[in-house]
């Protein structure tokens, strides 16, 4: 049987990010994921300002596109609106290669990487926490971290699953023109009216335009020609060649419950620290990582196991904000082409997605708008 001070069961931005940090603590840190890396990963793909903060290494190379601008339309409105606001800067990127490199950061740092290893089950007792894996494998470790996604196997062993969530679909288009990616790759687009209680979304990259429709809702049977008919909006994407459609769950938050144990703690999709208005988890996969490194490495060195130290910062930080966010996208989804004509709540939004404002100073600027 192996045994390692940490586990980290998901090597996704916030196993990464714990894997790392733990890994130049000096712990004997392993990673493990049942993909192999560089895998393919659905998602967006936009990286804010705020993110770039919290890493603390250069991530340049894998960035395809940067955008300044974003374009906001509706299903009923001929007219398109574009902003080029101050501070909009996102990185666009390919979750594959980005995901990567922050994995061979953690290698570099010193965590054990194991790929092509599915994790079945969690079992937590007074001194340890074992996990086993599909072949049958032990491995045990004072303190596991779940970072294992929406569907965690961590959070179900340890009795923290949270079960609320959306859904979404996404593919990328390769135009014929290139010439189309230069005319439109300077900008983020956001579609509304598409689907009930979401967006769609059009983020340029190197060579394509990754195109996605999703909502808050947990099932949306009619979710493809939804899609369909937001991707049909544009001219510039019709003549393209469409890859692969791929949906996945969006694991929202719903409340302020437990996110750690004595022994195993949730961070990123696991604790279901997705934002309720953007449908944002990169950011907060990473933070809730370092979160939970400048906690779980403290404690477990001086005292040996976890306390809710961990549970009370997330909360403090990030889902107590989650309620002023839900409220906000109950306010802004009334009539979103009402707010985002007005270059306040554009500014206060673009402040909002680099973390220089919290929710509750957008719920604020949404009422007096």
């Amino acid at each position: 049987m192996d045994r390692y001070d940490c586990v980290i069961v998901g090597a996704g931005p916030g196993g990464a990010t714990f894997a790392r940090k733990s890994a130049l603590e000096g712990f004997k840190t392993l990673l493990i994921d049942k993909e192999s890396f560089p895998r393919n990963k659905v998602c967006g793909g936009g990286v804010t300002p705020a993110i770039r903060r919290l890493l603390d290494f250069d991530h340049h190379g894998v960035v395809e596109r940067t955008v300044r601008g974003i374009t906001f339309l509706s299903r009923d409105e001929a007219e398109d609106c574009t902003w080029y606001p101050d501070g909009m800067e996102v990185d666009m990127v390919s979750r594959s290669e980005f995901d990567h490199h922050l994995v061979k950061q953690a290698a570099d740092a010193g965590a054990v990487l194991v790929e092509k290893t599915k994790v079945v089950s969690v079992r937590e007792s007074t001194r340890n926490v074992t996990v086993i894996t599909e072949k049958g494998d032990e491995i045990t470790a004072p303190v596991v971290i779940g970072a294992d996604g929406a569907r965690s196997v961590v959070a179900g062993g340890a009795g923290l699953g949270r079960g609320y969530g959306g859904t979404a679909l996404e593919a990328e288009i390769y135009p014929r023109d290139k010439g189309i990616l230069d005319e439109f790759g300077d900008r983020a687009v956001f579609g509304f009216g598409f689907i009930p209680r979401g967006y769609g979304w059009v983020f340029p990259k190197k060579d394509h335009f990754s195109v996605g429709i999703g909502t808050t809702h947990g099932r949306m049977p009619e979710l493809v020609s939804l899609y369909r008919r937001f991707r049909d909006r544009f001219n510039f994407l019709k003549d393209g060649d469409e890859g692969e459609r791929r949906g996945w769950f969006i694991p929202f938050c719903r409340d302020s419950g437990p996110m750690n144990t004595h022994r195993i703690c949730l961070v990123g999709d696991s604790a279901h620290l997705v934002d309720p208005f953007s449908g944002e988890g990169i950011y907060y996969a990473v933070l809730s990582a370092s979160i939970a490194a400048g906690t779980v490495l403290e404690e477990l060195r001086k005292e040996g196991r976890l306390s809710r130290r961990y549970t009370k910062e997330v909360t403090k930080r990030v889902t107590k904000d989650y309620g002023y966010a839900r409220w906000c996208f109950d306010i802004f989804y009334t009539s979103p082409s009402f707010f985002y004509k007005r270059a306040r709540v554009i500014r206060a939004l673009t402040r909002l997605s680099n973390k220089e404002m919290r929710y509750r100073d957008i719920f604020r600027e949404l009422r007096k708008a």
